[in-house]
């Protein structure tokens, strides 16, 4: 996984908790704490991280993940703009997120492990997001989503009827603006 999603990380929890809170958090996960934002760093990383966070706030994993992925679509808008300001609307947006966006991504870095997402449009306010990759991150795909809508200036709801924690091959979000 890329240096920047950890880079994000640690920007959140110094912002929320502080300081004291990321050091104690990087020094019991047993991890170095330093990141590069172009280098790999191995997915246990961040499952180290993410479990001591959930210990030292009490809070759990799913509800920890989807917040990230909601500060981690704000830091990656800043830091690329472009992609969701290329695109009209929410729905349009989620569109282009495996087809451009995970292409872009590619072209940088033809190595980046993107999970497979595509969507399909069921009325004008409703979509489903398929998800799928072996991260099984799709709380964070969650937040994400609710970062993307709080941009676009509307309000989602998001249900799970399939999840891969629960076996399912792959996750399906029923996004519904509300």
């Amino acid at each position: 996984m890329k240096g920047s999603i950890f880079i994000a990380l640690n920007e959140m929890v110094v912002e929320k908790y502080g300081l004291g809170t990321w050091l104690d958090i990087i020094d019991y996960a047993g991890v170095e704490g330093i990141y590069t934002s172009t280098q790999n760093y191995d997915d246990s990383e961040l499952t180290a991280l993410v479990e001591t966070i959930c210990l030292e706030l009490a809070a759990p994993a799913d509800q920890v993940v989807r917040n990230f992925g909601e500060y981690l679509f704000d830091y990656l808008h800043k830091a690329h703009p472009v992609f969701a300001n290329a695109q009209p609307d929410f729905f349009s947006f989620i569109d282009s997120i495996d087809g451009v966006i995970h292409v872009e991504v590619h072209k940088l870095d033809e190595s980046a492990n993107t999970p497979h997402i595509s969507v399909k449009k069921v009325e004008s306010d409703v979509a489903i997001l398929q998800y799928q990759s072996p991260r099984k991150l799709c709380h964070l795909a969650e937040g994400l989503l609710l970062g993307a809508a709080r941009l676009y200036g509307i309000n989602i709801e998001i249900s799970q009827p399939k999840c891969m924690h629960d076996g399912e091959a792959s996750c399906e979000l029923l996004i519904r603006k509300i």
